[in-house]
Order: C-alpha cells, then sequence, then structure tokens
C-alpha cells in the first residue's frame, strides 16, 4: 500500500491578511470608498519571485506588495500540480484585503441564508512554494459551506472568540457581473472597459495548475476533526479512485485591529479544473454534477437520494416500457443560484448555461435506477449509465471509513463525472470529515456492510444500492445481484488486507500533522471496525 510507505508532511501554509484601512463598523452597505475597493494600480502586474518570503513579512504591515526582486509572470506549467501536491511540498500563503474587504467577506458571506454565497472579495495573493514567491493581485475569496458558515470578525474589525469560517479562494475572479452592480458591492467593482486583453488574461490565470483553492479549519465538527478527511482522500486517490487532494495549513489572518493564528485544511477544489488535472483535456469535457442537500425554488430541502420525486417526469417511458422523464424546470436538478435561492440537489458544474444546460445524463441517472429496482429492467440498463464495478469499490471504501454523512446514509456529499467516452457516471467523494470514529456519538464501527437504513432511521431511499448491494427489490432471476454484492463484499476484504483500516499506518500518515487529538477515537474505530468487517466478511 503505497500511501502508507508514505509519511505525512503538513503543508506549511501562511495566511496574512493585512487590513488596508482600519475599523469593521459598518454592517450594512459598505463605504463607496474607491481606495478601498482599488488594492493594486494593474491587473497585470503578477509575478514570481526567486527571493523573499511571505512569512517575513510582518502582519502589522498595512499593504502586501509584489516583491521588487518578481520576474515577469506568476504562471508555472501544468506539469508542477503533482509537485505541489506531493507530500513533501511545503507552501505558505498570504491574503491581503482592504479592511472593507475583509469586513465584507464575514458579513455577507454568512447572512440571508448564502444569497450572496457567489460573491467573491478581493485580494492580494502571495504564494511561496519551492522557495519562490508567486504573486497574483486581485484574487477572489468567498465564504463556502452551508450550515458552517459564521461571521468571524466583530465590528470593530477584531476576531470573533471561537468563530472560524471555511473559504474558497478564486485566480481567475473578475469582479465585474452584475452582483458588482448592487450598492453595498460596488465599491468593489473591477472596470475592464480599457483593458480586455487584461480581462482575458485573467480568465485562464492558473497557479500549479489550479484556478481555484479551499480552505476549511480545523479542529471542527466539535473539535474532533483533525487528519481524518485528508487520511479519506488521500486513500480514495491510493486505491485508483478519483477523490481531490489535501494538506494541513497553518493560518494566520489579520487586519488592523486583530490577528490569529489557526490551523486549515487546503483542498484541491472539485471542478474543471480538477477534471483536467486528473484525466487530461480531453477526457474533461463531461458533466460534472456536485450533489448534495438542498433546497428546489420552492424552498423545499431534500437530499441527493437519486428518486424521482422533484426531479424528473413520472408516467413517462421508454419503447420498453422503462422511466424516460425528463428533468422537472427549478426542480432538482440544476445549477444553483444563491442570490435566487435555488440550491438543487444535483447541480450541474460543468457544461451549465442555466435552464438551457442539458441535464439528460442525470436525468438518466435517476431514471435507471428506478427503473432496475421497480420495474424489472434488466442490469444492462444500469451499466449503461454508471460504472458499476467502479461504484462498487467507491462504496467499498466509503463503508470502511464509516461516513454518516455520504450518499448512502445521508443522501449527501459526493460528486458525480459522466465520462465523455462512454456516458457513464462514475462517483468522487467530497466532504468527509465525519468519518473514522468521528461520528456524532453514532456506531458506525458496527455497521454490516449491507445495512439497509439511512441515517433517518427509514429504509435507505436511495435506489442505486437496491440495485447493487441491498436485497428485496422487484429485480428479474437473470438480475446479477448476487454478482454485484459478491463484488463488493472482494472490494471490502481487499481494502482491508490492503492496510486501509490498519492503525499503524494513519499514524505513520499523520506523523507530522501539527496537531494528533484524534489518534485515540481513530485507534479505537479501526480496531474495531476492522475486527468486525474480518467476522462479518468470512467465506460464505
Amino acid at each position: 500500500m503505497e500511501i502508507m510507505a508514505k509519511h505525512y508532511r503538513s503543508f506549511g501554509v501562511f495566511l496574512l491578511v493585512a487590513g488596508l484601512l482600519s475599523g469593521c463598523s459598518f454592517f450594512g452597505s459598505l463605504p463607496p470608498s474607491s481606495a478601498e475597493a482599488s488594492l493594486v494600480s494593474s491587473a497585470d502586474a503578477d509575478s514570481h519571485s526567486s527571493s523573499g518570503s511571505a512569512s517575513e513579512s510582518s502582519p502589522s504591515s498595512s499593504s502586501m506588495a509584489p516583491s521588487s526582486s518578481s520576474s515577469s509572470s506568476a504562471s508555472v506549467p501544468d506539469a508542477d500540480y503533482a509537485a505541489f501536491w506531493a507530500d513533501s511540498s511545503t507552501v505558505s500563503v498570504s491574503l491581503s484585503f482592504s479592511d472593507a474587504s475583509l469586513c465584507a467577506l464575514s458579513h455577507y458571506g454568512s447572512i440571508d441564508g448564502q444569497k450572496w454565497g457567489d460573491v467573491y472579495f478581493p485580494a492580494n495573493l502571495r504564494l511561496s512554494f519551492g522557495g519562490i514567491d508567486h504573486d497574483l493581485e486581485e484574487v477572489g475569496v468567498r465564504m463556502k459551506g452551508n450550515t458552517s458558515r459564521t461571521a468571524f470578525l466583530n465590528e470593530d474589525g477584531s476576531f470573533m472568540d471561537g468563530q472560524y469560517a471555511h473559504f474558497k479562494v478564486s485566480l481567475k475572479a473578475t469582479f465585474d457581473d452584475e452582483m458588482y452592480d448592487l450598492a453595498q458591492f460596488s465599491s468593489f467593482k473591477h472596470d475592464w472597459s480599457d483593458d480586455a486583453a487584461g480581462r482575458k488574461s485573467r480568465k485562464k490565470r492558473i497557479l500549479f495548475g489550479m484556478e481555484k483553492f479551499d480552505l476549511k479549519y480545523v479542529p471542527r465538527n466539535d473539535s474532533k476533526t483533525y487528519s481524518q478527511e485528508l487520511y479519506c482522500y488521500e486513500s480514495f486517490n491510493d486505491a485508483g479512485i478519483l477523490a481531490p487532494h489535501a494538506k494541513w495549513t497553518d493560518l494566520t489572518l489579520a487586519d488592523a485591529a486583530d490577528s490569529r493564528v489557526s490551523y486549515y485544511e487546503m483542498i484541491e477544489p472539485i471542478d474543471k479544473t480538477f477534471l483536467k488535472n486528473r484525466l487530461g483535456k480531453e477526457a474533461a469535457q463531461g458533466d460534472l454534477y456536485k450533489c448534495v442537500w438542498g433546497a428546489n425554488k420552492g424552498g423545499f430541502w431534500s437530499g441527493a437520494d437519486l428518486v424521482r420525486a422533484d426531479a424528473v417526469e413520472k408516467e413517462v417511458f421508454d419503447a420498453n416500457g422503462y422511466d424516460d422523464g425528463g428533468r422537472l424546470a427549478a426542480g432538482r436538478i440544476g445549477v444553483e443560484d444563491c442570490y435566487e435561492g435555488y440550491h438543487p440537489n444535483y447541480q450541474l458544474k460543468t457544461n451549465d448555461d442555466g435552464e438551457d444546460s442539458d441535464f439528460g445524463k442525470m436525468a438518466g441517472l435517476i431514471n435507471a435506477a428506478h427503473s432496475c429496482r421497480y420495474r424489472s429492467a434488466p442490469s444492462s440498463l444500469l451499466e449503461s449509465v454508471v460504472d458499476v464495478d467502479e461504484f462498487l469499490r467507491f462504496e467499498a471504501m466509503s463503508f470502511l471509513f464509516g461516513n454518516f454523512d455520504d450518499q448512502r446514509m445521508d443522501y449527501n456529499n459526493y460528486y458525480v463525472y459522466f465520462r465523455v467516452e462512454d456516458g457513464k457516471a462514475i462517483y468522487i467523494p467530497y466532504d468527509w470529515d465525519w468519518s473514522l470514529g468521528n461520528s456524532g456519538g453514532r456506531d458506525m464501527a458496527h455497521l454490516d456492510p449491507f445495512y439497509a437504513y439511512g441515517l433517518d432511521g427509514g429504509e435507505c431511499r436511495n435506489n442505486i444500492y437496491w440495485d447493487t448491494i441491498l436485497t428485496g427489490s422487484s429485480h428479474s432471476p437473470a438480475y446479477p445481484l448476487d454478482a454485484y454484492r459478491m463484488k463488493y463484499r472482494k472490494a471490502l476484504s481487499d481494502f482491508l488486507a490492503e492496510g486501509y483500516l490498519d492503525w499503524d499506518n494513519y499514524a505513520a500518515f499523520i506523523a507530522s500533522a501539527p496537531q494528533k487529538n484524534d489518534l485515540p477515537s481513530v485507534r479505537s474505530y479501526m480496531e474495531s471496525k476492522k475486527s468486525f468487517l474480518l467476522g462479518a466478511l468470512q467465506p460464505l
């Protein structure tokens, strides 16, 4: 098991937020000062330097100017993407905000039920890696998350005790869409009318093969989440299952009034750039869906359980009598619109054109899963829309790590990507902080691998599980359910044999992690789960 031969070395990520102005005494609209909105004099002054380090800059400095010894380009070839995420990589990040920008991030990121969730606020970025400082002017920063969103600054600009937020950093933000015409955001609007080339360049701006990266604070979830999510992602990747990269970071936030150092994860976003880096440009042209708890335009919240209700038309059939309903407008399949309060369960993230997008792939998956469970459709129908073998391996690894907030138990936190070459769906894990014994008091170590219930205690509603590993559906005698179940059992056995639940491997993985408070609970979970599964998976 290659991953366990490695020793985990954390990033040394230093995030400096230096206030250009003082005070955060507004909580309504921002002062329309052009000085506050204009952090940089030129959008084309991006650079990288071979000398200096962001960690040498004082947190009390009023700005973060590009290095005077910078060369002409901050772009790094995509070939360096792998080196950036390697275990031995070290990185330092600094973000320099105006006070108005930082205060707006704290305020608008946390109010009105994510209405302003798509609004980025400007900052200057310095990312130091491999002895080189990479300076990018006017990147975008927004808050991310669902129930975790919270203000983190007091009105005087000081940090609130115990309040932390997750962030997304975009290198290609242009600050010129219609949201910046609103009064409270107009001071951050960038006028590109005399710089079309600069705007085009901004839209293509990348660093180490990335257009964006996420920052999630640790510890979280009742101070029990530390390295569990990182280990899970690394394990998925090691097993050949597509998953994001993630690293420990230390994060320093500062403004003119206060500063704070805390630990974060730096996580690779699952987006079009992720697909290009992992699959190549041509293979990255398929439809990518984020599948989560969400709300339709009527405000009804539900999980991404792959049932037809409010997702596809019912009583529409193909020539064989199987479900063939189209996507329902403004229903559970769509393109998210935070401003309108539309958060569909299945959010198209690539090839999207609003309501004019082609949602046929996701509708087809939902229809096929229903038809196989309830209309005795052949397995060939399911296998035409999803890579079943890959799904069984994905689910086996998922079950091993005991995340209750996933696709099986809570109908939440996964991505589905429809491959270009065959149109079949593969699953990608997302938001794995409730894992490896961090389960909110739930006993995830002693669940049977064929457990058939959801988090709410009711029967599992996700039809794909009844089509692959759970018994009791109206399948025809020829349906290969037993074969699917055996493949799932074998994947579980293989992953156990490869050491993914071996305590010594986890301990080695986090040897260099800055905090290890998760060790007792993870050890207890791994040893209990492994012992239980070895008994449950005895040969039939």
